[in-house]
């Protein structure tokens, strides 16, 4: 009786050590389990967001590449539109200064016909024949070239262009006048002239002259005698 008392009190306790033993296996195997399946989803966790994260990296840098883009082409345009407004200022300024310039033109046109049609006026204010005692006069113009010499000799280049200007104030040719004198008058350039038309009794007419380099002898005054 003892015998088989003492053989199943020892399978009782060698059951009961099995069993703990198989509890302690499944509790190691259970925690082991857990451990690969926490540790598979704190894995792919972990990649998820790094993907995420390199996601978000790659769409900042499209987005800085796009504004970078829209930048470069804002600055393009912007540069265009400054080099097409240049280019127009450009044309108005010399358009602006082309009309300035032909107004001047017209301007010294318009002057220089003025003074021709004046003169033309006092031309023909002054009838043949009859000596022109007011004025104005102008030079009558000369062939001489360099320094200015003045000159009496009968005939020469100078004697001839005083006596052109002695016929611009009487009016008549040097034929139809009786020339008194023709001399100087206290300057290298000053001269003057006593002429009365031709024949006997007639009024005769005390003429300064005065030499403009480039234009010749030019009356100033007239003075009856």
């Amino acid at each position: 009786m003892r015998s088989r008392y003492g053989d199943r009190h020892s399978k009782r306790k060698q059951n009961i050590v099995l069993n703990s033993l198989i509890g302690i296996v499944l509790a190691v195997i259970l925690v082991l389990v857990a451990n690969i399946v926490f540790t598979g989803d704190d894995s792919q966790q972990t990649a998820s967001e790094e993907q995420k994260t390199a996601q978000t990296n790659s769409d900042e840098k499209s987005n800085s590449s796009s504004d970078d883009a829209v930048t470069s082409d804002e600055a393009e345009d912007s540069q265009a539109s400054d080099s097409e407004s240049d280019s127009a200022t450009d044309k108005d300024s010399t358009k602006e200064e082309s009309a300035n310039e032909e107004k001047d033109q017209d301007k010294e046109d318009k002057e220089g016909q003025d003074q021709e049609d004046q003169e033309k006026e006092e031309e023909a204010d002054q009838k043949p024949g009859e000596p022109n005692l007011e004025g104005p006069w102008e030079p009558v113009g000369t062939s001489q070239t360099g320094p200015h010499r003045s000159s009496y000799e009968l005939g020469s280049t100078d004697w001839n262009e005083k006596l052109k200007a002695v016929e611009s104030v009487m009016g008549i040719s040097a034929d139809e006048m009786t020339i008194w004198k023709i001399g100087g008058n206290g300057g290298p350039q000053q001269s003057y002239a006593r002429v009365s038309k031709a024949g006997s009794g007639n009024q005769v007419y005390s003429i300064e002259l005065e030499w403009i380099d480039g234009k010749g002898w030019k009356p100033i005054s007239v003075t009856p005698e």
